[in-house]
């Protein structure tokens, strides 16, 4: 599951463009245990969620440090240095290099002020839930450690120099060849795997993304309205892209100071033989047009006659009432019903 760096990341945690991912991923487990998977699924992705925070199954981070990670249960294991090592001196000369100037020598070291990104007790922690023979993580973070975020981590992101931490590597490599996964399902559009360092098309070991997803089979759970970025997906994590369906969208209407608005603007229309009253409701209707944030679309001031006042005041409902917007989040598998399917 992604989680954006550079936000509160507890509360980030299964970010996903137009899907809930939390509540497919408790419904996809619960599918696997109909279907004789042995798992143990949550409930529902509330269940889902409220267990990830309480265990604080999640990334180091300004409020979350790894004593408390490892003290609430988050750790789903520890890689040992001397484990981890077995894998890392594979890779090439090159790649060790420079992951070694980004982030010290195995486990992790202190690197121009930056601490080792997810070590205890000289081990590389790996966070997660398990369910049975299932387990759902966040993906490690791509380019920061312990609390330190200065704003760089942003560009860090998408950078094309920086290779991922020691823990990024050891979190994908223990899903494949410890825990034993027979498939790697990346929920949501997106995360940062298929953006790490290295080419284009046509990776070679060199690259992150190639030494990170391994050999283990990769599916995306894909927004099919993003059809780009997908393909990044495809070419340079080797996934098997599962596209979901769009959000249902709905028209916008009004509401509150709106819906207040259109009120007043009907009444205008019906008291124009009523002097008194249609004197007042100028008045609130101007007032109405402050409050609702549409003052500087409408111009409503002392120079523009009133009745293009109104005018302009009818458009701006009328583009607001008929906006589309998303109603609710999609969740993977589960068709629309009733008024959302027409």
């Amino acid at each position: 599951m992604h989680n954006r760096p550079c936000t509160g990341v507890e509360g980030s945690v299964g970010d996903a463009a137009n899907l809930d991912s939390l509540e497919s991923v408790a419904r996809i487990l619960n599918r696997m245990q109909e279907a004789g998977y042995t798992v143990n699924p949550p409930e529902n992705g509330k269940d889902l969620i409220e267990t990830i925070i309480k265990r604080k199954a999640i990334s180091e981070f300004r409020w979350t440090p790894i004593n408390e990670i490892v003290k609430n249960g988050g750790a789903l294991d520890f890689v040992e240095k001397e484990e981890y090592e077995k894998f890392f001196n594979t890779l090439s000369p090159k790649v060790k290099q420079r992951v070694i100037e980004s982030w010290g020598n195995p486990p992790g070291e202190e690197v121009d002020g930056i601490p080792a990104a997810m070590v205890y007790d000289n081990k590389l922690v790996v966070t997660g839930v398990q369910y049975g023979n299932s387990v759902v993580c966040v993906q490690p973070k791509r380019g920061c450690a312990g609390a330190r975020c200065d704003g760089k981590v942003c560009r860090i992101l998408h950078d094309p120099e920086v290779p991922p931490t020691h823990q990024y590597l050891a979190t994908y490599r223990y899903l494949e060849n410890t825990f034993g996964a027979d498939v790697l399902v990346h929920v949501g559009t997106h995360g940062n795997l298929e953006f790490l360092p290295g080419k284009g098309v046509g990776l070679s070991g060199d690259c992150y993304p190639d030494i990170s997803i391994g050999t283990i089979p990769h599916l995306y759970i894909y927004n099919s309205d993003n059809p780009p970025e997908g393909t990044i997906a495809k070419r340079r994590s080797l996934a098997c892209l599962i596209d979901h369906m769009q959000t249902v969208m709905t028209s916008g209407g009004l509401y509150e100071n709106l819906a207040e608005l259109d009120r007043l603007l009907g009444e205008y229309e019906q008291a124009k033989h009523d002097k008194g009253r249609e004197h007042a409701l100028k008045h609130l209707i101007l007032d109405e047009i402050k409050k609702s944030n549409l003052n500087s679309e409408i111009k409503a001031d002392d120079q523009t006659p009133f009745e293009e006042v109104v005018r302009k005041a009818h458009e701006a409902l009328g583009k607001i009432r008929n906006t589309q917007i998303q109603s609710g989040m999609h969740i993977f598998g589960q068709m629309p019903e009733g008024e959302k399917k027409s």
